[in-house]
Formats: structure tokens, sequence, C-alpha cells
């Protein structure tokens, strides 16, 4: 009887160690387990901010050099597994306020989630009895550019466009000049922002815009908005000093871009000094009156209405 007794207290006691054995192991897993998610995710974030930051730089350098006074304004992350998606607006400077242009998105990260994306702005002067406009989401022509030492059969003018135009406002227009010019050979009266088109293009380049304006339609030879590289200031031009400093950021920027045309561009500038840098052409902001003169200038070949706001 003692013997049955002691055997019964014996498989109690085993019963009871096995289950705070198995209640110790249960709890040690799930301490584990948490400080396990907790790492993870510390890293997960430090990965994705680190790659975030890094596409951040990426895409404003690109939206800066391709859009005159364009930057980006605000970015909203989405993240996921060492990554994610950033949703972020492009604003323009324009001379008294600045204006939400797009909206648009990016990936980032050691593992980029896949973006599809429809539709944004329009073309129309498809039939090519007009240009064929590209439009930004919120209604903006594109602005055209010509290269000087390309043989269009066609130039934009804008100049009628404008002078038809109601109301006090002010007015950003893309001019391409005759011929390129070296900044101390820059013949007008600048406004006091200004953004000045780099020559960028190699040769290669230049031959394939020659072809395209003998062999296609006048209507779709041109140079995109986005196409186009450069810099601006926000004083009124005087001298090549004033360059200085935004020519060295727009080195910068060709090559901190995403893009691996903006790449081959800074291949192309790095080694060339302020003083032998070729201009194109500006974008100009201005009222009706403050433009007039800068419009008629006979070296002025061609010339491009972008945005348009109320002057207040």
């Amino acid at each position: 009887m003692n013997d049955f007794s002691d055997d019964l207290f014996d498989e109690k006691k085993i019963k009871k160690a096995v289950r705070r054995g198995k209640l110790k192991t249960i709890i040690t897993v799930i301490i584990i387990s948490i400080v396990v998610f907790v790492v993870l995710n510390i890293a997960n974030s430090a990965i994705s901010a680190h790659y975030s930051q890094k596409a951040f730089k990426q895409w404003d350098a690109y939206v800066r050099l391709s859009m005159p006074n364009g930057y980006i304004s605000e970015t909203v992350d989405s993240r996921g597994l060492l990554g994610g998606i950033s949703n972020y607006e492009i604003s323009k400077d324009f001379k008294i306020k600045p204006v939400v242009i797009e909206r648009k998105q990016y990936s980032f990260g050691l593992v980029p989630s896949v973006l599809i994306s429809r539709g944004s702005g329009g073309r129309i002067g498809i039939t090519g009895e007009d240009w064929q406009f590209g439009y930004k989401e919120n209604g903006w022509r594109e602005m055209m550019f010509f290269h000087p030492n390309v043989s269009y059969q066609k130039y934009k003018d804008d100049e009628e466009l404008i002078e038809r135009m109601q109301g006090d406002k002010i007015y950003e227009v893309a001019l391409s000049f005759d011929q390129p010019y070296k900044p101390s050979e820059l013949f007008i009266q600048l406004p006091e922002m200004t953004w000045f088109w780099i020559d960028t293009y190699s040769n290669e380049q230049l031959n394939e815009f020659q072809q395209e304006a003998k062999e296609n339609d006048w209507s779709s030879t041109f140079i995109s908005e986005k196409d186009a590289l450069g810099f601006s200031i926000n004083t009124p031009y005087i001298s090549t000093h004033d360059l200085e400093g935004e020519y060295e950021h727009f080195l910068e920027l060709l090559q901190m871009s995403i893009s691996p045309n903006h790449q081959k561009a800074f291949n192309k500038m790095k080694d060339i000094k302020l003083e032998d840098v070729e201009i194109l052409g500006v974008v100009v902001y201005g009222t009706k009156d403050e433009l007039e003169e800068i419009l008629e200038n006979p070296k002025i070949k061609a010339s491009s209405l972008g945005g348009v706001i109320e002057n207040y």
C-alpha cells in the first residue's frame, strides 16, 4: 500500500515538473519571439529609413534637374519588408509662391515594391496639325525646347498666345536661343528668377535630334521639358560669379540623380569649367510687360509657354 502511494505521489510530482517545464519553455519561446520581433522590426525600420532617404535624394535630384524650379515638397512613406513605397508631391517655385504640380510614387529598399501606374496628364495634337503637347497633372503644358545646333522644320512661338491672355498673370516661358552662349556672352537682361538650360548633350544625342527633325513630323520634333537639364538662380543675373554656387550644385545633382542619362551628362560636364559652359536657353517668369522685351529679342529662336498663375 505504501509502495503504491509513493508511486502515485512520484507520478504527480513528475507531471507537475513536466507542466512547469512546458510552461517555462512556452514563456521562454514567447520572450525570445518578442525579442526577435522587436529586433527585426528595429532592423527593418533602420534599413527602410536608410533606403528611403537615399531614394529621396536621388528622386529629388532628378526632379530638380528635369523640371525647371521643381522639387519634391512632401513625401509620405508606406514601409513594408526591407523597403516600401513613397508617395510624393512635386512643387515648383513660381517667382511669388510655390505651386503643387503633380503627385507620384517611387519604391525603395532592398526589396522594392512593384509599382503599377496608370495615366499621368495627356497629349493633344496627335494629328500633326498642332504641336503634340504634353500636359502635367495640374493642367499646365510641358514646355518645349529647341537645340540651336539642330535644324527644325518649325519652331514654337507663344508670344502671340501670351498677348491674347487676359488678366494680371505671371507666365512661365521657355526661351530657346539662336546659338549656344557662354555665361559671359548672355545678351538679355534677365528677370529675378531665371532657369538656365545647359548643353549636356553628346554628339550621338545631337545626331539623333537632327535625324528626328529631318524624318518626323514637325509637330513632334522638339526636346521635351524632362530632357532639358539646367539650374536656376533667384537673384538678377549680373555676372558669371552669380552662377558659381548653382553650377557646382548642378554637377552634384547630376551625379546623385536616379537617371542613368543624368549620370552620362555628369561624365560629360564634370571637367567643364563654368566659363566654358554653353547655355542653350532660359526659362523666365514674369508679367506680360516684364517679358515683352525679352520675347521680341531677335536672338530668341523659340518660345514655349508653361505654367500661368494669378499675380497675387
